[in-house]
């Protein structure tokens, strides 16, 4: 027997059981008492119609309460939060599943309420932001618009109007804007809002995070130069003022050790300004592909207490003069950490993945301060110039590349690592 899928199939079943039986007796009456054709169909006229009568009312109910229990449930989706499909029954099974439905539409309407005022909190949130935030709805037009919109919008009235006319544009899924799109960068959201999804843009100003870029690295740059130029110039003025003050009374031998005090700071400034147009004054990039066999090579004999080790075969397209005074600083580190540690051991293995990797690691204690590494002219070595792994890191940048430097493992060595574009 075919198994029964529907409510409506059990119905017909339930109803078809007692039509049967009142036939069969029916039948059977008819039969047992030998009734003329006429009174057969009476009495079958008398019972059967007002059966099946009772039976179709029977399923119509039963189905009515089935279609209003859909369109209430229909309408509760659709955030009608009433239950009026159901207000006639107001007693039984179906005023108890009316009322099951009731409590669920309460907490309905309370998580709605609730998710108002989360809502208001974070658009509220967001008009306080000093970032420009954009609401588009599914027609990609302006939802909501915070007061900081009108740095890139001023005087405009954004509510409802097209992205489009607002010279936005998506590409691959990213929101672009055209009219300032070297000054801004737009990172988007999806924002769900009941059965409808709206996208929220943040408006991120590139020039903002230059320009805190640019200041951070002048405070460091003025820092240092701080630092230089006052250690020089304290001792070099105190001295000057003694020799005219009392120049009478110092000692020849003692005036001329000052005066070489003065010629030693004046000379080191010199050189630290000298250093300064070094960084600023690199040489123009003469990139040309040589075979990574061919350079390590030429490495191999220019460092021979390092071992290289080529994993990737293939071709370079670098400056190779510059490149390998960048390795010879980064070499010169790692044998001075090495020294300092009292151990030996430097590796240099070279290979390619999405990009070239050139990994140095020295067995050394490790990089003290790894923040201030590439601050000009700041060393923790005693007679340090502070511009080796400056110059390093500017030399790999102008041929695309960049220079990482970090500790490894129990500071038990440090690691620079070098990446170049592939061909």
């Amino acid at each position: 027997m075919a198994k029964l899928t529907s409510v409506e199939q059990k119905l017909w079943l339930g109803f078809a059981v007692p039509l049967v039986i009142l036939v069969a007796v029916l039948i059977a009456t008819i039969i047992y008492f030998e009734l003329t054709l006429l009174g057969a169909i009476t009495l079958l006229l008398a019972l059967l119609v007002p059966s099946l009568l009772s039976l179709w009312y029977s399923y119509n109910k039963v189905m009515s309460v089935l279609d209003n229990l859909a369109v209430q449930l229909d309408s509760i989706s659709n955030e009608e939060l009433t239950v009026w499909q159901l207000s006639s029954y107001q007693g039984g099974r179906v005023a108890a599943l009316k009322a099951e439905i009731q409590l669920v539409v309460e907490r309905l309407q309370q998580k709605r309420q609730e998710y108002g005022q989360n809502e208001a909190f974070v658009f509220n949130f967001i008009s306080e932001l000093t970032l420009p935030v954009l609401v588009l709805d599914g027609h990609q037009q302006v939802y909501f618009a915070n007061r900081a919109m009108a740095d890139i919008y001023p005087n405009m009235t954004l509510d409802g109007i097209p992205a489009s006319k607002l010279a936005l544009n998506q590409v691959d899924e990213q929101w672009q804007l055209q009219q300032h799109s070297s000054r801004y960068k737009i990172a988007s959201h999806p924002l769900y809002r009941g059965q409808r999804v709206y996208q929220l843009l943040v408006f991120v100003s590139v020039e903002q995070a230059l320009r805190d870029n640019e200041k951070q690295v002048w405070q460091k740059l003025l820092s240092v130069l701080n630092h230089e130029v006052r250690n020089s110039l304290t001792p070099v003025s105190s001295m000057a003022q003694s020799l005219q003050q009392d120049r009478d009374v110092i000692p020849l031998a003692t005036q001329q050790t000052m005066l070489g005090v003065i010629e030693s700071r004046a000379a080191h400034l010199q050189q630290f300004v000298a250093n300064y147009a070094q960084i600023a004054q690199l040489p123009a990039v003469e990139k040309q592909t040589i075979a990574v066999e061919v350079l390590a090579n030429r490495w191999q004999a220019l460092f021979p207490e390092v071992q290289i080790d080529v994993l990737s075969s293939g071709v370079l397209y670098c400056d190779e003069p510059q490149l390998t005074q960048a390795m010879i600083n980064l070499v010169n580190n790692a044998l001075q950490a090495n020294q300092l540690a009292s151990k030996q051991g430097i590796t240099l293995t070279i290979e390619k993945r999405q990009q070239w990797q050139l990994c140095l690691q020295d067995n050394g204690g490790g990089i003290d301060n790894l923040d201030n590494l590439f601050v000009p002219f700041y060393s923790t070595k005693p007679n340090g110039s502070g511009i080796g792994l400056v110059l390093s890191r500017e030399i790999i940048r102008n041929q695309q590349g960049e220079l990482y430097l970090s500790n490894l493992a129990d500071n038990q060595g440090a690691k620079a690592l070098i990446t170049l574009p592939l061909c």
